[in-house]
């Protein structure tokens, strides 16, 4: 079964940026997201329409989804740990 991580941000988002620079580029978070078919980073600002398919009320928002994008789980902010432990489960 495919699966596939959604990272829904903005550029204005502060929280947004701290994970991009600290979380997102963190090797054992880059070795987490190896598993998965693909993973997408998503403007909200860029891409309202998707950001709406997906019901984004706050970013940043981390969805990882099925082949057929529907997601099977979802959470917010998160600090390195978080975030592997988030992937890995």
């Amino acid at each position: 079964m495919q699966s596939h991580v959604l990272i829904f941000s903005a550029s204005w988002c502060s929280p947004c940026r701290q994970m991009k620079h600290f979380v997102w580029s963190n090797a054992d978070v880059q070795d987490a997201l190896e598993k998965f078919d693909s993973v997408q980073t998503i403007d909200i600002d860029q891409n309202k329409q998707m950001a709406m398919t997906y019901r984004v009320d706050s970013v940043p928002r981390i969805y990882i989804v099925d082949e057929e994008g529907k997601p099977t789980k979802m959470s917010g902010f998160m600090g390195i740990e978080d975030t592997v432990e988030f992937l890995n489960e």
